[in-house]
């Protein structure tokens, strides 16, 4: 006569049967699944080892396991205030998203000297990737990024002495050729609104740019820079140009190192009776969707802002999914010319004079 016997099925293996057999803490068993970066590679392989073993698979995936892989990309911007590192990251994010990668935005400031802590954050929350606006100033983030070996690319900035690949344009060549164009107008008596130049390469470059730029041209007297403490406000914008207009009467330029301060500069021109360009010519950067609305229409530095996010995916993707060491790209950058930039008027008025006298 058969006998049903009941037989009892072996539970399946737990974290912390694995943390057992691994001779570990049930939160390192955690982090070695979760985020890697905060467990030395050594225990992380023990651990990975031992639960294949085990045939444990973490909840939610045996691919998980497989390719220790999160799928998350962390991007560091200086802030989400400014559209151009929106359309940035936007691009960016889409290219991602289409390869099923999520990314982390990390807004941490206009300093990078002081990254180390936001993007330790980020490594420990299961970035497995890094896009970063400008050079990495922090030398202790740059040695332990190295030491992770993170696929990291740095974007805005394309610069050839770092130790990261970088996605991005020359902001001295492009500053520049702006300041070139001006001295050819017959601009003499320029000054520069900066945005916060302490760990920002991206304004360091262009404020030399600018102080070369006039020394070639042999232009007396020392470059007028005014440079914002914090970021790219108008109302900074705003006042620094009244400041010149009060201040230095005799300035028939400014370029501007975002089309956010150029828009507070022609308002304020305007507001205290000058005329864009007749009076004074004004010159942007980054050719913002509004600089071709203004009235007049602005001059500015055209930024290729979402192909630097999409080559910037691209590279981070190539290393993720095919090993490849990320290459740096240069991406050209081009002058717009509109309606805010005309020779000074005195040099307009000796034009017109030698003209009628001919």
């Amino acid at each position: 006569m058969a006998r049903n016997v009941a037989v009892k099925e072996r539970a399946p293996n737990r974290l912390a049967d694995v943390a057992k057999a691994a001779g570990v803490s049930v939160a390192t068993v955690s982090r070695a699944f979760n985020i890697p970066g905060a467990v030395r590679e050594d225990v992380r392989k023990h651990v990975i080892a031992t639960a294949e073993r085990l045939g444990y698979t973490p909840n939610p995936a045996a691919k998980a396991l497989r390719t220790r892989r999160s799928h998350i990309v962390g991007a560091v911007i200086p802030t989400l205030d400014y559209a151009i590192y929106a359309k940035l990251i936007d691009a960016f994010q889409a290219t991602m998203r289409a390869e099923g990668q999520m990314v982390f935005i990390l807004s941490a400031g206009f300093d990078n000297r002081r990254l180390f802590e936001p993007v330790r954050q980020l490594v420990e929350k299961g970035a497995e990737a890094l896009l970063v606006v400008g050079r990495i100033e922090d030398e202790q983030l740059v040695e332990h990024l190295k030491s992770l070996n993170l696929p990291v690319v740095t974007t805005f900035s394309y610069i050839e002495d770092q130790p990261f690949a970088s996605v991005g344009f020359d902001n001295y060549a492009a500053t520049h050729k702006a300041i070139e164009y001006l001295i050819q107008l017959g601009h003499k008596q320029i000054a520069m609104l900066s945005g916060p130049s302490q760990g920002n390469d991206r304004q360091t470059s262009r404020k030399q740019a600018f102080v070369d730029a006039l020394k070639a041209a042999r232009i007396p007297g020392e470059p007028v820079i005014i440079e914002s403490p914090v970021g790219y406000s108008m109302e900074f914008g705003s006042a620094a140009t009244q400041h010149l207009l009060e201040d230095r009467p005799e300035t028939t330029a400014i370029l501007c190192n975002s089309d956010v301060l150029a828009f507070s500069a022609i308002a304020q021109c305007r507001k205290a009776g000058y005329r864009v360009p007749e009076d004074i010519t004004i010159v942007g950067h980054d050719d913002l969707d509004f600089a071709r609305l203004l009235e007049p229409a602005l001059t500015t530095i055209s930024v290729p802002a979402e192909e630097m996010g999409r080559k910037c995916a691209r590279a981070l993707l190539d290393a993720l999914n095919f090993g490849r060491k990320p290459s740096s790209d240069r991406i050209p950058t081009s002058l717009t010319l509109r309606d805010s930039a005309a020779p000074p008027r005195r040099a307009r008025l000796l034009k017109t004079q030698k003209s009628r006298a001919s």
